[in-house]
């Protein structure tokens, strides 16, 4: 995924293009992101399927993000 390129697509209100984009033809895979968000200290996207969050793994394939949440951590 080419992140310049879905930023601009963000900026300009082009959310289903950018989605599109993030998928990159794995529309089908069994954890392909359903909707996004971007987060607002770090400015980059987070992907989610229906509730869950997922990312791009070593592979390339879409699967179910690593929880790293920690209590007392910088989240909290």
């Amino acid at each position: 995924m080419n992140e310049a390129q879905f930023m601009a697509l963000c900026k300009s209100g082009k959310f289903k293009e950018a989605l599109t984009l993030a998928l990159d033809g794995k529309e089908k895979a069994k954890f392909s992101p359903s909707r996004f968000a971007i987060d607002k200290k770090s400015g980059t996207p987070i992907f989610y399927r229906g509730n869950k969050r997922v990312e791009i793994g070593a592979d390339g394939e879409w699967e179910l993000a690593k929880n790293n949440w920690q209590p007392g951590g910088p989240q909290d």
